[in-house]
């Protein structure tokens, strides 16, 4: 009886021990907490949750900030600059622009009121005219050549008001050193946060069986109806070879007819984010073709992170972020060659495993958001 009463007082100091550091740790995050303010210049300000780049550059960051104590509101550009709140500690503009109405006078407002004001970039959009017009909106006439000039020229501006900016690859953040020099500049790349690692980790999605002889091309928007022709040679003669081989093609890019025409070869509609999984999870590797040029070059990692949050294998064109990520996570393929002995290779079921789990421990340790939280003084 002695050794229980005992071993009782004991649970009871530890129980009050660990609501004290509990409650400690609450009230130290507290005092350090401070308030993020994300501002998105996307084109759907009723729900901006469904454009893929705020979701990246605005949601996900949140989440992690909000995890270690902070509080954090994400507006449409059109939100916030109707009625405006100068209350936060910290503002990160998601490409802002300069012909935004009330724009300057906004910002400079905040700057008054000793605001961090934070420019963050996850594509170029800015710089001069030669870089307009190899942008992959002028190349697929999403943009007249007049208008991108317009819209680069706008955008720069915009940078050129901010000396803190982050960017999501190494060569974008190069570009904005480029452009505005005298800034402070941080590389944020982009993740998956907690809340989506954990959901798909207790649902086994990364590990989810599926035929070693499935691929997928997942392409969320028209623009990318340039880069297919990377991978179409390569694609074609695989799928005609291998009659077992499937392909499934999500998306509204233009399918050339010589694959759209053989029986192998399936399409979807574009789904939203919440969807893909169940798509991805029907195939064992994805594909993510890209046309070498100074704009695709400072493209990031997403097509990785969503292959690696389901299971897939990637096979992907080396761009920068791709190969900073590194060849034991995924497969680069810089030539035709390169494209048809990685598409004709169908990994074992032991090794289709091991590289799941090991993207996935890769999402884990790639988590954060550093660079954000250096520029914000969140730490």
């Amino acid at each position: 009886m002695g050794e229980n009463i005992l071993d009782r007082q004991t649970h009871t100091e530890l129980m009050a021990h660990n609501a004290t550091t509990t409650n400690q740790q609450i009230i130290r995050n507290i005092s350090h907490s401070k308030s993020i303010c994300f501002i998105s210049e996307t084109g759907r300000a009723d729900r901006p949750l469904q454009d893929p780049s705020v979701r990246y550059r605005c949601f996900h960051p949140a989440e992690t900030l909000m995890q270690r104590g902070h509080f954090c509101s994400i507006y449409s550009a059109a939100q916030f600059y109707n009625n405006p709140c100068i209350d936060f500690d910290v503002y990160v503009f998601h490409r802002p622009n300069m012909a935004r109405p009330n724009f300057r006078e906004i910002v400079q407002l905040l700057r008054k009121h000793g605001r961090v004001l934070i420019a963050d970039y996850d594509d170029l959009i800015f710089g001069t005219e030669d870089i307009a017009l190899v942008s992959s909106a002028v190349k697929n006439g999403t943009l007249s050549p007049d208008h991108a000039i317009a819209a680069f020229a706008s955008n720069l501006a915009g940078l050129c008001e901010f000396d803190r900016v982050t960017a999501s690859t190494e060569p974008l953040a190069a570009r904005v050193r480029q452009f505005n020099p005298d800034a402070r500049v941080e590389v944020v790349p982009n993740i998956i946060p907690e809340s989506i690692l954990s959901t798909h980790e207790a649902l086994g999605t990364h590990l989810y069986p599926r035929p070693g002889n499935t691929i997928g091309y997942f392409a969320g928007t028209r623009s990318h109806d340039k880069d297919f022709p990377v991978v179409e040679e390569a694609l074609h003669r695989v799928l005609s070879e291998n009659p077992d081989f499937n392909l499934l093609v999500v998306g509204p890019v233009a399918i050339p007819l010589g694959i759209s025409s053989l029986p192998n070869v399936s399409t979807a509609p574009v789904v939203n984010y919440w969807r893909l999984p169940s798509l991805m999870t029907m195939c064992a590797t994805v594909i993510a073709p890209l046309e070498m040029s100074d704009f695709n070059a400072c493209k990031s990692r997403v097509k990785f992170l969503e292959a690696a949050l389901t299971g897939c294998r990637l096979i992907a064109s080396p761009i920068p972020d791709m190969q900073t990520i590194g060849t034991d996570h995924l497969t680069l393929a810089a030539n035709l060659d390169d494209w048809y002995e990685a598409l004709s290779w169908v990994p074992d079921p032991a090794s289709k495993r091991n590289l799941a789990l090991h993207n996935l421990n890769f999402l884990r340790r790639n988590c954060s958001v550093d660079g954000l939280e250096n520029l914000g003084e969140l730490k």
